[in-house]
C-alpha cells in the first residue's frame, strides 16, 4: 500500500536515523514524527511499522542468529537447569563461558567490550535463555537490565571505561540496590543515606537493601541513597545513585534467601556500614537518583 511505503521512507530517512539502530522507544518517537509528517492515522502507522518496516539490518540479523545458535547449544549440551536449581546457584564455569561469548554484555557498546545489541536482539536472547533456565536467565537479566544499566545510560566516560569491560564479559557481576525494608515501589522513601565529606572527596553511606538479585555474588552495586543538601530553607534530602564496589570496606551481604522457585538466582540482603564511596562514583548528579531508578 502507498501509505506503507510513505511511512517507511519517512521514518528511515536521514532526518530521523536508520530504523535498524532504533530501540523501541526511538521507534515510537519516529512513529509520532511520521504521523505528523504524513498525516496518516496513528493506527495505520502502527500496522505499517509492524508489517512493512524491517527493524533489524542483515548484519544485525546475522549476529543475532549466531548468538542464538551458540546459546541454544549451550543450554542443550552444557547447562543443567535441574542441577542449578538443586544446588541453588550458578557455577562459575557456566558464567565464564557465557561471559566469553558476550552474553553478559548484550547491549554494551562494542567499544566497551559488549555486543552492542538493540532491544529487539536483546529481547530474542533473553526469551531463549528464560525458556531454558529461568534461574540463570534472572541472573543474567538482573546483571545487565538493571544491575549496571545506570552506568550504561547515565555514567560518564570514565565510569564506563572503568567498569563496563569486565561487566560485559561476566568477569564481574552487577546488582541493583533500591528496595529496603520500608521502601518498595515508593522509591522516593528510601532511608539509606550518603553524606558528603567536608573535603568533598567521598560520601559515607549507611543503610541496607533487601531482595537484591545477585546481592551475594555481585562485585559492583548500583546503590540508591538520600544525600543531605543545604538549601535556602535548610537541609533537604535528594536522591542519588552510586557505584559501590564489593571490596569497599563496610559492604556485606546476608545469606541467600530460600525461595520456592528460581533457586539458582541469588537473592540476599545487602548492608552498607559507614562505606566510603569516592565522589567520582556518583552517577550523574545529586538529585538525579529518582529518574535513574525508574
Amino acid at each position: 500500500m502507498v501509505f506503507q511505503k510513505t511511512l517507511c521512507d519517512n521514518i528511515s530517512s536521514s532526518d530521523y536515523g536508520a530504523t535498524d539502530k532504533a530501540s523501541f522507544s526511538l521507534s515510537f518517537f519516529f512513529l509520532c514524527l511520521a504521523t505528523a509528517k504524513t498525516g496518516l492515522s496513528f493506527i495505520l502507522l502502527v500496522v505499517a511499522v509492524a508489517f512493512s518496516c524491517h527493524v533489524l539490518s542483515p548484519e544485525k540479523k546475522s549476529t543475532l542468529e549466531i548468538m542464538l545458535d551458540l546459546t541454544k547449544k549451550f543450554f542443550e549440551e552444557i547447562n543443567d537447569p535441574d542441577k542449578n536449581d538443586e544446588i541453588a546457584k550458578i557455577e562459575p564455569h557456566l558464567i565464564k563461558q557465557l561471559g566469553e561469548w558476550g552474553v553478559f554484555g548484550l547491549q554494551v557498546p562494542e567499544e566497551y567490550g559488549g555486543l552492542g545489541m538493540n532491544n529487539t536482539q536483546y529481547g530474542r536472547m533473553v526469551e531463549l535463555i528464560g525458556r531454558h533456565d529461568l534461574g540463570l536467565g534472572i541472573t543474567i537479566g538482573a546483571h545487565q537490565s538493571i544491575g549496571f544499566k545506570g552506568i550504561l545510560l547515565f555514567g560518564n566516560k570514565e565510569q564506563k571505561q572503568r567498569y563496563l569491560p569486565d561487566l560485559a564479559k561476566g568477569k564481574k557481576l552487577a546488582a541493583y540496590c533500591l528496595t529496603e525494608p520500608g521502601s518498595g515501589s515508593d522509591a522516593g522513601s528510601i532511608k539509606t543515606r550518603a553524606v558528603k565529606s567536608s573535603d568533598g572527596k567521598y560520601f559515607t553511606m549507611n543503610g541496607s537493601k533487601i531482595w537484591i538479585t545477585n546481592g551475594g555474588i555481585a562485585d559492583i552495586f548500583t546503590v540508591f541513597a538520600k544525600v543531605p543538601v543545604q538549601s535556602e530553607n535548610g537541609t533537604i534530602e535528594k536522591m542519588a545513585a552510586f557505584i559501590v564496589e564489593k571490596g569497599f570496606e563496610g559492604v556485606s551481604s546476608g545469606p541467600p534467601e530460600k525461595k520456592m522457585g528460581v533457586k539458582a538466582s541469588n537473592t540476599t540482603e545487602v548492608f552498607f556500614d559507614h562505606v566510603k564511596v569516592p565522589t567520582e562514583n556518583l552517577i550523574g548528579e545529586v538529585g538525579d537518583g529518582f529518574k535513574e531508578s525508574v
